[in-house]
């Protein structure tokens, strides 16, 4: 199995980078292929989506190496931090810039139609906030990115972690946290 880690924090000390390496070691140990791709590091940068024509979207270098990232990975691994709510900007931006129509999705009779169906992910984000706090949302993280974001493009979320009260945790506590959630995925 072929696995993309799609990291979004801009501190290479940050817990999420933890998340990530963890579970790429775990899934290399099940002999699966993994790539972390760290949004804030990598040389294929992206700047905030504009175009003056739908069409324009998707045609440039940068999205065609991402969008063969992604066809590559069977799962996707999101690592991010909570900011606002939500994903930060940067990891935002990368699926608006990446995850374009006739690529991700397509309409059929005004109806839209998933073109990444054989594909799983997995969500994994830190906050300071307790993670009980975002089941409570309007829109819980389940289906604002299982159903809304994901689950659109056609893509199966298997899993979704929120480690809360991340500023109060302690390094012991949160390398323990962690260890019990490889554990629960990879036994």
């Amino acid at each position: 199995m072929n696995t993309l880690i799609i990291t979004a924090h801009p501190s290479s000390m940050g817990f999420t980078h933890s998340i990530a390496h963890a579970y790429k070691e775990n899934a290399e140990i099940e002999g699966r292929d993994v790539e972390i791709l760290d949004l804030y590091a990598t040389d294929l940068k992206q700047d905030f989506l504009r175009f003056e024509k739908m069409s324009d979207i998707g045609k440039n270098e940068i999205t065609q190496k991402m969008q063969q990232k992604i066809e590559w990975a069977e799962e996707l691994v999101f690592v991010f931090p909570v900011w606002w709510a939500d994903a930060p900007a940067i990891l935002k931006n990368w699926i608006d810039c990446n995850f374009t129509t006739g690529f991700a999705f397509k309409y059929i009779n005004g109806k839209p139609v998933g073109l990444l169906k054989n594909k799983t992910a997995r969500i994994f984000a830190t906050s300071g906030a307790p993670s009980f706090v975002y089941g409570l949302f309007p829109l819980p993280y389940k289906i604002l990115w299982g159903m809304l974001r994901l689950g659109f493009c056609g893509i199966t979320t298997t899993y979704l972690k929120v480690f809360g009260n991340m500023e109060k945790t302690s390094a012991v506590d949160k390398k323990s946290a962690l260890s019990k959630e490889m554990k629960k995925i990879f036994g």
